[in-house]
């Protein structure tokens, strides 16, 4: 009966010893990925309007509109989708705005690695008479939330079709982003 005893004790020792193996293996792949993604990001474009890009109050990050801006203020694409902006050009245009997202996000709330939760993903596509494939766009943005944060990058989501957003721009996405841990005011 002891021996049995001390073979389910080593069972288990050797179990969480693995555990704990993994937990590490995680988190330095982890914080490689957030090094590396936190390198690739832009800067965050400020807005010429009057308005915060982001605004976090308690542990809840509300990002502003973002659309696919490069670095300047510049507009990478313009135009409605189906007619002059292509669905392929539309879906690069989403990434841009959700590297965007992503960028102030670790400029004003504490770094990626607070984000403890996306929560909503707001996607608006303006799009030409008869163009059917918006989510399609939004599964891009919803795609790179998932690939920077695993399973707390998955959220609700809206995807509204407009007649036009502001400057032009084919795809605007907004988010709100639950945080691990309060941050001080920042100013953009």
């Amino acid at each position: 009966m002891i021996a049995g005893v001390l073979i389910i004790n080593m069972i288990i020792e050797h179990e969480m010893r693995k555990q704990t193996e993994k937990r590490e293996v995680t988190t330095n792949k982890s914080a490689t990925t957030d090094n590396t993604l936190r390198q690739s990001l832009p800067n965050p474009e400020p807005t010429i309007y009057a308005y915060d890009p982001i605004t976090v109050h308690d542990r809840t990050a509300y990002l502003a509109g973002q659309i696919p801006k490069l670095e300047g203020n510049v507009m990478a694409y313009t135009g409605l989708v189906g007619a002059t902006v292509s669905l392929e050009e539309a879906k690069q245009a989403g990434r841009i705005c959700a590297q965007q997202a992503l960028a102030w996000l670790n400029h004003s709330a504490g770094g990626l690695e607070n984000v403890d939760r996306v929560l909503q993903l707001n996607c608006y596509v303006a799009h030409a008479d008869g163009f059917d494939q918006s989510s399609d766009i939004a599964d891009v943005v919803s795609g790179l939330l998932m690939e920077t944060f695993g399973d707390a990058g998955r959220h609700s989501r809206s995807v509204i079709g407009a007649r036009s957003l502001p400057r032009h721009s084919p795809v605007l996405i907004d988010l709100v982003v639950a945080l691990r841990n309060p941050v001080a005011s920042k100013s953009p």
